[in-house]
């Protein structure tokens, strides 16, 4: 019985000079948690809107357009997707189209610009690409290049053709 006592009372010294030790740093931390948490700054209430859509892209048309900014590549890859329907169009098959070397060869170029410019707005917008807004119609530029799917063009496909 003697020896537990002798070892619960070590035991219990270790304990008190191993909190000695952790009491200092545990009372700094919460010093500095508490004091970044109450920071006295503006609590304003925070809208949904605020959240769901970042502020550079809230006021993206009335700022004057840069280029390779997401409107400007939405505009473009737009364009050269229209311009590849169009000269589809001009054909009652792929087939037909591939064997008339002008067009082909001006749909090849407008895959190549169209995956060249899609990197491009990659490099410099990152998700911001992935963000609708009014100048960046997402649902516009997928239904037209369904539509060039549906008449047999695959616009990636062919900048390697």
């Amino acid at each position: 019985m003697h020896d537990i006592i002798i070892n619960f009372k070590s035991t219990n010294s270790v304990i008190k000079s191993n909190m000695k030790n952790i009491l200092p740093a545990l009372t700094i931390s919460i010093l500095i948690i508490f004091s970044g948490c109450s920071n006295k700054q503006d609590k304003k209430a925070v809208s949904t809107t605020d959240i769901s859509q970042p502020k550079t892209l809230k006021n993206l048309e009335s700022k004057k357009r840069t280029k390779y900014d997401p409107c400007d590549c939405n505009e473009r890859s737009q364009k050269i997707i229209d311009d590849a329907i169009t000269t589809r169009l001009k054909f009652d098959s792929v087939k037909e189209l591939k064997a008339d070397k002008q067009s082909k060869t001006k749909v090849h170029e407008l895959a190549t610009s169209y995956i060249e410019l899609a990197k491009k707005c990659f490099e410099v917008n990152n998700a911001r690409l992935m963000i609708e807004s009014e100048c960046n119609n997402l649902k516009l530029l997928e239904t037209k290049k369904d539509s060039l799917i549906k008449l047999g063009i695959q616009i990636e496909l062919w900048s390697k053709k």
